[in-house]
């Protein structure tokens, strides 16, 4: 075979192998990591619009499936760490897949199925990144972070520019590129330890650890500015795990004082002003301080910048001693101790006492009558109040309907509408128990906790954070590993930590819905999980990403099961599309009606529900085109199906009783018919509206039959 004088044996370029030889290609991987993660939080935004959601949701099946079908090429040999909790997390998509059989409602159990699956793209991709550069980690830190600072900045750039950015932002709460302002306190929270991690490190580039002051300030403003509480708890309790587990604490010190001190300064200005702290104001309320607030936030990333550089030549110059660093560690552990101590101590000694004041903050935090803080600003942070309480319940009510497996992935939106006491409306349980109770039952809570029970293992296993074993002695083969606290493993932790916060945070919300956050969070635990103990990594110091090692050629067994592999993302990909596909048909339909073609509208709703026979959407699109067609029995046929293969859904009895009431004016049927609706959802507005107009109807007729003509 011919091989040109440039190139080796393999056939690779010289120009190929000089310039992998030569790039150091770590910013190369945190940028491509931290761009997709970026890309996933924006282009998903909250998660809820079908088109953008699914369009993401098959690109993350596709790179998952890409990275898996790599690592089983080139990955290393040996144990396959995180396979418990890869195989449980596929066991939770299979059940949620497998909940479509028996959902209320198919296709919200579908549209949850393909989120699930597209997460477990996610975590398979970071466990197998594990296993191509195992001691990696501190390019998924960097990776995540660049990420969710992105999102976090833009979420205050959208107040510097309101008209432009943040023109559809009704609340005072920032809430962009999410439009949702928890999942933007999440987003922040979840930056904060890998921030710690890159701020307090003692190798790396300087730039790196200057440059985690203000991206931590910008962070713990975009908390504060989100009014997130659940968002600065899990923040605050994973700044508390980090100064307990990792021995940074003096050079982690500055990092998160001095950008909190910067932060606060902003947040009081900015919850002084009613565009932060009251709700539904005008653009022009928001505009007025747009610009003072654009220059607090340069000023405050000037000034943290510039107290990065100072704090970081301090630390050249001055090495402290052991002792310093020993009574510096002392003295923040006594004002981590204070602070808590003297607000217990306030409340023990007030009106209610100590358990009196706890009790009523239980109280209201799941009380069913309860809403949200009326207090706005700083002042909603020490309310209690929340609506969660009645959405727990709710999904309580739920579980009590169908406790072994739940009503359906992603059912809840529709299944508490039968137990809910008011008009509210809400999608989600805000909480990831009470939602997987209503909607998978007790097997789906008991298969979510051994997931993160494996987890938590490989965790336990992958940090060294596990009881120590007992000292070597003499017979052993060999001797335990050592537990040094090199700078692999406190990546490791922060890796750890940055899961962890997401998690205490979506166990009170439903950020778990929003991909975003999401994603970061299941890159650090999959890259956890799949690492692997300190012991099996590769010797020596924390080296940069070799891109030679995958050169070599692999074995055919291995392309065998990377080519199922990759199969099995597209023919996912292709099934995550489906729904979107007849979303785009029944346009095409409602397009085709308008221009007068009904016979080719008509044919394209019916393509429609081929295409995803678990929405009962193109059948009513095809019964509204007939009926304003004037093809009444057409139209009736397809709003009877639609009640017979939906009878759980309130919409399709409503649709009915409508046709039957305005077109067919048959009031006593529609009376009977909205009943469904009714039973349902009693609360419903407009199926209330809809029998009284029935019932007044029949009356007339009765009137006028006995009264003649």
């Amino acid at each position: 075979m011919f091989r040109s004088p440039d190139s080796d044996a393999d056939g690779t370029s010289v120009a190929t192998r000089t310039w992998l030889g030569r790039v150091r290609p770590d910013w190369l991987a945190t940028v491509v990591l931290g761009g997709a993660l970026a890309g996933v939080a924006f282009g998903a935004a909250g998660g809820t619009q079908l088109g953008r959601t699914t369009v993401v949701e098959i690109l993350l099946v596709l790179l998952g499936g890409a990275v898996v079908a790599a690592a089983i090429v080139w990955g290393r040999r040996g144990p396959l760490y995180g396979a418990t909790s890869l195989f449980l997390f596929a066991a939770l998509a299979g059940l949620t897949g497998l909940s479509i059989t028996w959902a209320v409602v198919p296709e919200l159990a579908y549209v949850e199925a393909s989120r699930t699956l597209a997460y477990l793209a996610v975590f398979a991709a970071a466990i197998a990144a594990a296993r191509l550069f195992p001691r990696g980690a501190h390019v998924a830190i960097k990776g995540i972070v660049l990420a969710a600072t992105a999102a976090v900045t833009y979420a205050l750039a959208a107040r510097v520019w309101p008209a432009s950015l943040g023109e559809h932002e009704i609340s005072n709460r920032i809430g962009q590129p999410f439009e949702y302002w928890n999942a933007v306190g999440t987003t922040a929270a979840l930056a904060i330890p890998g921030l710690l991690w890159l701020g307090s490190r003692r190798g790396g580039s300087v730039a790196g650890r200057v440059l985690a002051y203000p991206a931590v300030g910008a962070a713990i403003l975009a908390i504060l500015l989100t009014q997130s509480r659940g968002a600065l708890v899990a923040a605050a309790l994973g700044v508390i795990a980090w100064f307990a587990i990792v021995p940074l604490r003096l050079r982690s010190l500055p990092v998160l004082l001095v950008p909190s001190a910067g932060a606060g300064l902003v947040a009081a200005w900015a919850l002084s002003k009613d565009a932060f702290a009251e709700t539904a104001q005008p653009l022009a309320v928001k505009e007025s301080v747009a610009g003072e607030f654009g220059l607090l936030l340069v000023l405050m990333a000037v000034l943290l910048v510039l107290a990065g550089l100072a704090v970081n030549v301090g630390h050249s110059r001055l090495a402290p001693s052991v002792q310093t660093r020993r009574r510096a560690g002392i003295a923040a552990l006594a004002v981590a101790c204070a602070v808590p101590l003297v607000a217990f101590t306030s409340v023990a000694f007030s009106d209610r006492g100590l358990g009196g004041t706890i009790e009523d903050r239980v109280d209201e935090l799941t009380s069913e009558t309860e809403t949200s803080p009326t207090e706005q600003g700083a002042g909603r942070f020490t309310a209690a109040s929340s609506t969660r309480g009645k959405y727990w319940k709710e999904a309580g009510r739920v579980f009590s309907d169908r406790r072994a497996v739940g009503t359906g992935a992603g059912n809840f939106a529709v299944t508490r509408l039968r137990h809910r006491t008011d008009p509210s409306v809400t999608k989600h349980a805000h909480g990831f128990v009470p939602q997987t109770l209503a909607d998978l039952g007790i097997v789906g809570v008991v298969l979510t906790s051994l997931l993160l029970l494996a987890w938590l293992v490989a965790a336990a296993r992958a940090t060294a954070l596990h009881p120590r074993r007992l000292p070597f002695r003499r017979g052993d083969s060999e001797p335990p590993p050592r537990r040094d606290w090199t700078p692999d493993r406190s990546a490791a932790v922060a890796l750890v930590l940055i899961a962890v916060v997401f998690g205490l945070q979506s166990a009170i919300d439903w950020t778990w819905f929003v991909p975003g956050p999401a994603a970061m969070a299941l890159v650090a635990a999959g890259f956890v999980a799949g690492r692997g103990p300190s012991a099996a990594l590769p010797e020596g110091p924390v080296a940069p990403l070799d891109l030679r090692e995958p050169l070599r050629n692999p074995s055919p067994p291995r392309l065998l099961a990377a080519s199922a592999v990759l199969l099995a993302a597209l023919l996912t990909a292709w099934a995550i599309w489906q729904p979107e596909a007849a979303d785009r048909q029944t346009s095409d339909a409602i397009a085709l009606a308008d221009e007068g073609d009904v016979d080719r509208a008509l044919e394209k709703t019916r393509d429609a529900a081929d295409t995803n026979p678990l929405s009962a959407e193109p059948l009513l699109v095809e019964a509204a085109i007939a009926t304003r067609a004037g093809r009444e029995e057409e139209a009736r046929e397809a709003l009877e199906q639609a009640v017979l293969k939906f009878p759980g859904d309130a919409e399709t009895w409503y649709r009915l009783a409508a046709f039957q009431l305005g077109t067919l004016d048959l009031p006593d049927e529609a009376a009977g018919t909205i009943r469904g609706t009714l039973y349902l959802d009693p609360f419903s507005v407009s199926g209330r509206q809809l029998f009284l107009e029935a019932r007044a109807s029949a009356r007339e007729q009765v009137t006028e039959e006995r009264n003649g003509p």
